[in-house]
């Protein structure tokens, strides 16, 4: 295992179940100096830090530690259930596609899912079902559970937002309103308990120490010598703006049917990957993975694999990884990604060619 994520959830639902808002204290705080013992506590990362999870991942990591706690194995096992819940929605999804189900081993048979998800333990899986759901009720038009669902996942990790933007259709407001419902639901007794601090390490989480396995921001500054804090912040901004727009014209060209809104959803994930100027840990990706069983892009089933170089980087101190995986890992991803949208593009001339299957794929309304 070699990440240690998985201390941290177990020590956040310990915080909890003692009766301590977890986003009150670091691991070192003197105040839960008694709920120290000899195997979690030593195994969490960034001790000095607040928790950097939300309220939906902190929920889950108190049910479990209820359930069981201390437990490596119990989170494990409580994982594997996310995941066959993943897959048995994925199935559903594969039957509204018309799609043979045995798709689904490019979902369960990934090597990223199988290292990622029990073996790692990260939180990731655990927010699948809930996006999986939100796109199979978003694909029969009920706003209201697809937003709430949406917020369920918001709510374990935050990045699922760009569904929004990507399926909202323009005055419609059940699917935007539920999603936020949820979400201010599930901060409100978290924030009562310690205000603006509820966010926790978020903030700092943006800053250049956390700089990992960096994509698209590496390639536009430190590989042409733009380095320093000024391009590193410029270009960032940069990158939330175009991907702000890419989901705006997502969700512009959004079509009602089922084929539709999967592919709203696949590019708008396809996108925050791509642009997302921030830190790319390979459990990251794993998102990605149940839309490729429905169509499975050669660019992200390479990336899906590919990231796992960035496990080199733990070889060095500081944590970085060497150019020349950085390079394979991202650059046959945005040649593929090219060749994709071409593809893409040609086969729209072609409107009685079957598309369902295709490796390619182009964002709705090009």
């Amino acid at each position: 295992m070699l990440s240690s994520d998985l201390y941290r959830y177990l020590w956040d639902g310990r915080v909890q179940l003692a009766g301590v808002n977890p986003y009150r204290y670091p691991p070192e705080a003197v105040e839960l100096a008694p709920l120290r013992d000899p195997v979690i506590h030593p195994g969490i990362n960034r001790p000095a830090k607040r928790t950097v999870y939300p309220p939906g991942a902190q929920a889950t990591f108190a049910l479990v530690a209820a359930v069981a706690p201390n437990s490596i194995v119990g989170w494990r096992l409580f994982l594997l259930g996310c995941e066959v819940a993943t897959a048995v929605l994925l199935l559903r999804l594969l039957r509204r596609m018309a799609l043979p189900a045995s798709a689904i081993l490019l979902y369960m048979w990934a090597p990223l899912a199988v290292f990622e998800g029990v073996q790692a333990g990260h939180m990731d899986f655990a927010m699948l079902p809930a996006v999986v759901l939100a796109l199979l009720w978003r694909q029969e038009g009920r706003m209201g559970r697809a937003g709430a669902a949406l917020g369920v996942a918001v709510l374990m990790k935050l990045y699922p937002a760009v569904l929004l933007l990507a399926w909202r259709r323009r005055g419609e407001w059940r699917l935007p309103g539920a999603c936020a419902a949820v979400v201010a639901a599930g901060y409100l007794p978290y924030f009562l308990g310690v205000g603006p601090g509820v966010v926790g390490f978020l903030p700092e989480y943006f800053s250049s120490a956390e700089d990992f396995n960096i994509g698209l921001r590496f390639f536009l500054t430190e590989a042409i010598g733009l380095g320093g804090e000024v391009a590193r912040g410029i270009v960032m901004l940069l990158l939330f703006g175009v991907l702000l727009g890419v989901l705006r014209r997502i969700g512009r060209g959004l079509t009602e049917d089922p084929d539709g809104v999967f592919s709203a959803g696949m590019v708008a994930v396809a996108a925050y990957l791509t642009l997302v100027p921030t830190a790319m840990h390979p459990w990251y990706a794993v998102w990605i993975l149940p839309f490729l069983a429905v169509r499975p892009s050669p660019a992200w089933l390479w990336f899906s694999g590919a990231v796992t170089l960035s496990y080199l980087g733990y070889a060095y101190q500081p944590a970085l990884v060497p150019l020349w995986a950085r390079a394979a890992e991202f650059v046959p991803l945005y040649g593929l990604l090219a060749w994709e949208w071409w593809s893409g593009r040609s086969r729209l001339t072609s409107p009685g060619e079957e598309t369902a299957w295709q490796p390619g794929f182009a964002p709705p309304g090009t």
